[in-house]
């Protein structure tokens, strides 16, 4: 399933090498590792329900900056953190979690 669509089975693993633009079609959790640098992360148009799990599995010090559409900071995913980010169609709400170390 997608972004628009949630389910719990749904996953991309990625490691980037540059900044990510996520659009509907996208799988809801992305795990992503930095690959080296802090990258910018930015979401598709808010829409009520739509709903994405990003997780930080850097191996360093490097950040994920979750970004709306207006590129607007929403959240910053740090080195083993994980954001829940859902929509109620006029902005992004973002719940930080620390992973484990």
């Amino acid at each position: 399933m997608s972004i628009g669509a949630p389910s719990y089975r749904d996953s991309n693993t990625e490691t980037l090498s540059g900044n990510k633009t996520l659009t509907f079609n996208d799988a809801r959790t992305q795990v992503l590792d930095p690959g080296g640098s802090g990258r910018n992360v930015v979401l598709p148009a808010e829409t009520n329900g739509v709903e994405v799990i990003i997780s930080n599995t850097a191996d360093a010090s490097e950040d994920l900056t979750v970004q709306d559409d207006g590129s607007s900071t929403v959240v910053t995913v740090s080195q083993n953190e994980d954001a829940f980010l859902t929509s109620d169609g006029s902005g992004w709400v973002a719940v930080l979690s620390k992973g484990a170390t």
